[in-house]
């Protein structure tokens, strides 16, 4: 629940150091990284990159908007037929390519079939 703990510990435990050591580098003491390790005290973001680089790391960190799902593609994934999805899956890379492909011919058939018939309704 405490992402910035997890990341702190595991960043720790990564570059091979106790929090005594860890401390040491980072010029504190080892109950404040105890306790920015447990979720406990509150650690700024500053504070965490501060750790971090002490341990050998750099925080990265990156804002990106949420992605906005169109509702009726929403509808339409609901009512997806999931065992011709999975079939698909099972098929080898090429016999999806083929497939692919000869849908392309088909829809390309049916195009030239639906001119054809305006045509001679026209």
């Amino acid at each position: 629940m405490h992402p910035e703990a997890d990341l702190l510990r595991a960043a720790r435990a990564r570059a091979g150091l106790s929090q005594r050591e860890l401390a040491r580098r980072a010029s504190t003491t080892q109950p404040a990284i105890a306790r920015a390790e447990s979720g406990r005290g509150g650690i700024t973001v500053a504070s965490l990159r501060r750790l971090l680089e002490a341990a050998g790391f750099e925080l990265v960190m990156t804002v990106e908007p949420h992605a906005v799902e169109d509702p009726v593609t929403a509808v339409y994934r609901r009512n997806v037929d999931r065992t011709l999805l999975r079939e698909n899956r099972r098929r080898r890379v090429d016999e999806r390519l083929r497939a692919g492909a000869e849908m392309v011919t088909d829809l390309r058939a049916l195009e030239n079939a639906t001119r054809a018939v305006r045509r001679r309704r026209g």
